[in-house]
């Protein structure tokens, strides 16, 4: 059943992505590339978004709750920053630096990160089912 709620949530996070594109496109002109309004706002929607999509399953599955979240936070992390930069016209290697965890990632795999960051927690979501299968 995990296997079905990943695909779920790997649709999820595709569609939060292209929310957040979409917002970045239509940004007002007289904003600066950084508004922190905007910015806090997207990441507080995105927050409570991700929410609502995890909940129920986890609501579905008690017992393999630790996993579920588990799995939608590498998946978050595997796939979201490939498609905002993919649909908002970004460079598809730039990971980003206004948000917190932007920041912490940059200094880990460099501001043109994405595809080493996306591909690490990749693997790792990965590495985690095939343990889960045979566990």
């Amino acid at each position: 059943m995990i296997f079905i709620f990943q695909l779920y949530l790997i649709v999820c996070v595709l569609f939060l992505a292209g929310k957040d594109a979409d917002s970045y496109l239509l940004k007002a002109k007289q904003d600066d590339g950084n508004s922190a309004t905007r910015v806090k706002r997207w990441h507080r929607d995105g927050f409570i978004l991700n929410l609502l999509y995890i909940l129920p399953l986890i609501v579905w599955d008690a017992k393999d709750g630790w996993k579920i979240a588990l799995a939608a936070f590498l998946i978050r992390l595997s796939f979201f920053d490939l498609a905002f930069n993919s649909w908002s016209s970004l460079p598809t290697t730039y990971l980003g630096g206004t948000a917190w965890a932007d920041l912490q990632f940059v200094r880990v795999f460099g501001i043109n990160g994405a595809v080493k960051k996306s591909l690490t927690f990749f693997i790792l979501l990965v590495g985690l089912n095939i343990l889960n299968y045979f566990l």
